[in-house]
């Protein structure tokens, strides 16, 4: 009787211990993007008794990334069993289409129908607050060799100039001062030395008064 007993245990411990594992999932998302600064992040995960709905958000870093054709990708673990995966992906802002097959959605509401009745199953912690960097009120210089009449060499004003280097930067938009040939704007402080060692810069200050 008593090796009946223990082998009934052991039966059903096995079994409910498969069950559980059979109860969770990966969900993965990949996605080709115009280039690195993008992200994306699965938000929530829907479960009906044949699929699991993902729902993801595109998200561009602000500054500088890699210009090249790259993919971005996420995963998440989900208390549920293995589906059958339908993506829906918000945030996309480029015209050319993806090969992925995902539904790209313009506006939250479209969720409405394709998840109605569905049980949602996992849903993603909300990102802390970025910190906003601290920027500091800079005037900035430009050589006079760098312009003639008007323009750099590649065919930029002094207007032009200034604006491509504080969107590099991160920069406010310049208040441009024609009289010293150069401009006005608040910086990142991280980024200072860059913004001093710029070819065309020939000297920069820190702006009280802007």
């Amino acid at each position: 009787m008593r090796k009946i007993f223990t082998f009934f245990a052991f039966a059903c411990f096995s079994l409910a211990g498969n069950w559980t594992q059979a109860r969770e999932s990966t969900v993965s998302v990949q996605l080709t993007v115009p280039d690195g600064g993008w992200k994306i992040r699965i938000d929530q995960v829907y479960q009906t008794p044949t699929h699991l709905f993902a729902v993801s958000k595109l998200e561009r870093s602000p500054g500088l990334a890699i210009q090249v054709i790259s993919q971005a990708k996420d995963s998440v673990k989900v208390k549920a069993p293995k589906l059958p995966v339908r993506h829906f992906v918000l945030g996309k802002t480029w015209n050319w289409p993806n090969k992925e097959p995902v539904t790209f959605l313009s506006d939250p509401k479209e969720l409405y129908k394709p998840i109605a009745g569905a049980k949602l199953v996992f849903q993603a912690k909300a990102n802390p607050a970025p910190k906003v960097p601290n920027k500091i009120n800079y005037i900035v210089v430009y050589k006079k060799e760098v312009f003639t009449d008007g323009k750099n060499k590649q065919g930029e004003t002094l207007e032009q100039l200034a604006k491509r280097h504080c969107k590099e930067l991160g920069a406010f938009p310049p208040s441009v001062l024609r009289i010293i040939n150069g401009f006005a704007a608040k910086f990142p402080a991280g980024n200072v030395p860059k913004l001093k060692a710029l070819p065309e810069v020939k000297y920069i200050e820190k702006d009280q008064g802007f």
